[in-house]
């Protein structure tokens, strides 16, 4: 379907807060949600999944940083203890495509994030795989975590729903 990558230039619009105040869910289908965020007349639009019964959390995120568009990932789990300086790597593999990031943590000691900054369009490929995927592994390579698994059934109606926003940021 051509919807999704004729949408997905529509990100080529957005100015994002650092941080949110107020947020609204867009849509949620098989425990995926899209959002609008909102701080001090800035919004930014996102997609993911709210910690689940293991406690982890993954999410999709844009924001405008020195005039240019970067795209992110954000991931945790509640029983982390992440230093805000440290550095590593996170897989992540859709189906058969494969990103390969760096990450580093952040001020929540339960989450890292993961930067596209500079490789923007390969960012929209990673939202483009998303949305049309099936499954999605992610892996820690040289760290003590078990690979996760997510069943990524639905994300195609979540990822438009993010598009949707961005379209009207």
């Amino acid at each position: 379907m051509r919807l999704v990558p004729l949408a997905l230039a529509a990100l080529l619009a957005l100015a994002a807060p650092a941080s949110a105040q107020n947020v609204r869910n867009l849509a949620s289908i098989n425990g995926w949600t899209a959002y609008i965020a909102e701080t001090n007349g800035q919004y930014l639009c996102g997609m993911g999944t709210q910690a689940n019964n293991q406690g982890r959390f993954f999410w999709i995120k844009v924001e405008r940083l020195q005039g240019n568009l970067h795209g992110f990932i954000q991931l945790g789990d509640r029983s982390w203890n992440v230093r805000r300086e440290a550095r590593g790597r996170v897989v992540v593999a859709i189906d058969r495509q494969t990103a390969d990031l760096n990450y580093t943590g952040t001020s929540q000691p339960d989450m890292i994030e993961a930067s596209y900054q500079g490789a923007f369009n390969n960012f929209i490929r990673f939202v483009e795989a998303f949305a049309l995927g099936l499954r999605m592994q992610i892996t820690f390579p040289g760290e003590t975590v078990d690979p996760w698994i997510a069943d990524l059934r639905g994300t195609r109606a979540v990822t438009e729903a993010f598009l949707s926003c961005a379209r009207r940021i």
